[in-house]
């Protein structure tokens, strides 16, 4: 019986091409992920906020339509939050979820039927009926100035406006002023 030995390296001149290959395609996915700022590639912060607050409104009333109750979204014009719950008729507005505002911007007032709130926590209702109180909400950008975002009653829908926007006022057809 034959016995063949193997032959042993005795020099080992570096890595093989293919263990280069794999090194150097490791490195580029770990570096990748440990130098890449995720925020650049998502829109800026006023446009991701409003996003959510479009989609939490759209569900609030959603939901209370199909709950039969009352939802609401209570908005802190001094601690710059809005939080999103239902109004109990003994504890008052019961928070579920808080979403911050972009600390780029600052919620100057809100709007709601037409009183305006520069101060407090006012509260915007969505009723059962899939109607929601008239809203007008004023954020102030660093860089910006100012931003309005409308809510229609009757959709539930949001339009934003560059700009200072007031509730318009029709005047009555007796009224001679």
């Amino acid at each position: 019986m034959r016995i063949y030995q193997a032959g042993i390296l005795t020099k080992n001149s570096g890595f093989t091409l293919l263990e280069l290959i794999l090194i150097t395609l490791l490195m580029s996915i770990l570096l990748t992920f440990a130098s890449v700022r995720w925020d650049v590639f998502s829109k800026k912060d006023k446009d991701t906020f409003l996003e959510r607050f479009s989609i939490e409104v759209l569900l609030l009333r959603e939901n209370a339509v199909s709950d039969y109750e009352q939802k609401a979204i209570q908005f802190d014009v001094t601690k710059n939050m809005v939080s999103i719950g239902y109004v109990d008729l003994i504890k008052g507005f019961v928070s579920s979820r808080d979403m911050e505002i972009p600390e780029a911007y600052l919620l100057k007032d809100v709007i709601i039927n037409g009183e305006k709130f520069s101060l407090g926590k006012p509260v915007m209702r969505f009723y059962s009926t899939g109607l929601v109180d008239r809203l007008i909400i004023h954020l102030e950008g660093r860089d910006e100035g100012f931003y309005s975002v409308i809510i229609n009653p009757l959709t539930a829908k949001m339009i934003g406006e560059h700009g200072y926007i007031e509730e318009i006022v029709i005047k009555k057809r007796d009224d001679p002023a």
